[in-house]
């Protein structure tokens, strides 16, 4: 009767000890998936913008409206693919 009892405690052990191993795994996989989100702008920084793109499969439309100064904003995407720049600030996009 006491071997009986011996080897479930083994294995009650094992169990843990495998419990164990494999919460730290998982976790440490997870915490590779973990990204910051970015910084966010700073107030003064960002002007009033017109600028228009267009989805180039299926059509659809979005107008920026506020952008950092100085800079043109990376395309927005969509059907997984960059949007075309079509209008910047009421006129067409300087191609170039």
């Amino acid at each position: 009767m006491g071997q009986n009892r011996d080897v479930m405690l083994l294995k009650i052990v094992v169990a843990i000890g495998f419990a164990l191993v494999l919460y730290t795994f998982i976790a440490a996989t997870l915490r590779k998936f973990h990204m910051a989100p970015p910084a966010e702008p700073d107030p003064e920084d960002i002007l009033p913008v017109d600028y228009g793109y267009r989805c180039g499969v299926c059509g659809a439309t979005v107008t920026m409206t506020m952008a950092p100064q100085g800079e043109l904003p990376a395309a927005p995407r969509h059907c997984r693919e960059d949007m075309d720049l079509v209008s910047a600030g009421g006129a067409p996009p300087a191609l170039g």
